[in-house]
């Protein structure tokens, strides 16, 4: 296989599971309520990472970064 690696820009907030599933009108799950980010794509598509996996792909970006927003 190929290494790959990709960039993306994405609106994110900090938010638990069970108020996310809530929020997308999802039945709560059994588990335990982990916390995590609703992530919010630029095609509109809504999902939900936990806290590890999204601030090991993701980072806030800069001011002198604002101008990738209108690329």
């Amino acid at each position: 296989m190929k290494t790959y690696i990709g960039a993306k820009i994405i609106k994110a907030e900090p938010m638990d599971l069970h108020t996310f599933q809530a929020s997308q009108g999802k039945e709560i799950s059994a588990g335990d309520n982990v916390h995590g980010y609703h992530v919010e794509y630029p095609d509109g598509y809504h999902s939900w990472s936990p806290k590890e996996v999204f601030e090991a792909a993701y980072r806030e970006i800069q001011a002198a970064e604002r101008s990738l927003l209108h690329a």
